[in-house]
């Protein structure tokens, strides 16, 4: 177990439903991540992105900054589309770690 491990575990028990928000946050991050890696491989910037695709350059930065609770699975493919590229989507049972938590 590591320190991120150990960190959210203490925090689970002072906060419940901590370790459930952190897991869904990660995939949120992880799958914005993905999409500014696509991006920068096509060696465009947010903005020549957003002028591709026809929408704003903050809308860019929310979708790969996970900034926004209201992205739907239409928008990132779309913004996967315009790079060029398909979205994917496994659906996998999380893994128990810890003290019962599910991260």
């Amino acid at each position: 177990m590591d320190d991120l491990d150990r960190l959210i575990e203490k925090t689970e028990r002072e906060k419940p439903g901590f370790a459930a928000a952190v897991e869904k946050r990660k995939g949120e991050l992880l799958i914005g991540a993905k999409l500014r890696e696509a991006r920068k491989k096509l060696k465009l910037t947010q903005r020549e992105a957003a002028e591709k695709w026809s929408i704003s350059q903050q809308s860019i930065s929310k979708i790969e900054n996970a900034r926004d609770d209201d992205i739907s699975l239409h928008t990132l493919n779309e913004y996967a589309r315009a790079l060029g590229h398909e979205l994917h989507f496994i659906l996998k049972p999380r893994e128990k770690r810890g003290h019962g938590a599910m991260l």
